[in-house]
Parts: C-alpha cells; structure tokens; sequence
C-alpha cells in the first residue's frame, strides 16, 4: 500500500475528541477517516480495510466497547494495526486488548507528538510489509 492511499480510522463516540485526533494527523500529512460508534468503525474497515493502515480506536464506545471492536476488526484482518486510546489510565481493558495484539496505548487527551508518534511508527511499518 502506498502511502498516500493508507489511512488511518480514528474512532471516538465524542465529536471533539474525535475532531481533535483528525486534525492533529491531518496536519501531520495523514489521510483521516473517523467513525462515531464501534459499529460504524467495523462498517468502515470491513469496506475499506485495504485502506486503513492504523486504526485509533476509543476503548469506551457506547454502542459496543472498544473491546469488541477490536476483536472484530482483527477476525476481519488478522494484521490489523490498532492502537487503543481511553481518557482513563491505561488500565486493565488496555492492557488485555495489548496482549491481544493491540499495538500502542494513546492516553486521552491526546498529546500531539505522542499521537503522531506512534501512528508514524505504525505507518511505516506498514510501508514496509
């Protein structure tokens, strides 16, 4: 996949948050789709998941938890590079869905150079495989 054809899902039930992390990438040369339900995202990936190179995925969605998302998106693409984000302390939800194959923990509000950071280190990975 290209680079310019990769983007990253950003998936959070709030709008500013959600807004926030898109702008951030944005201004760091990423494509951005962003989903507000954990419904939606699984929507998107499965339609576009050639596409999706890292997913940003809120742990507490109301519509079904970061949890299953992530689950579903990973039976859908095994390789799929997810990085999992919560306004809480990475606790025990983040590091189940880490040994699970999650790639990163983003603590929310978003830190601008941690967040680019780790989407750059995913993306490049995924230039490389």
């Amino acid at each position: 996949m290209q680079g310019s054809e990769a983007a990253v899902l950003v998936v959070d039930d709030e709008e500013m948050l959600r807004d926030l992390a898109r702008d951030i990438l944005v201004r760091h040369g990423y494509t951005v789709v962003t989903a507000a339900s954990g419904a939606e995202a699984v929507d998107i990936y499965c339609r576009r998941g050639g596409h999706i190179a890292v997913v940003v995925l809120d742990i507490l969605l109301p519509d079904m938890g970061g949890r299953e998302v992530f689950r579903l998106i990973r039976d859908f693409d095994p390789a799929a590079r997810v990085i999992v984000s919560s306004g809480f302390e990475r606790g025990r939800d983040a590091g189940d869905l880490i040994r699970e194959g999650a790639a990163a923990f983003v603590q929310k509000p978003y830190r601008i150079n941690e967040l680019v950071e780790k989407v750059g280190e995913l993306m490049k990975k995924d230039r490389d495989r």
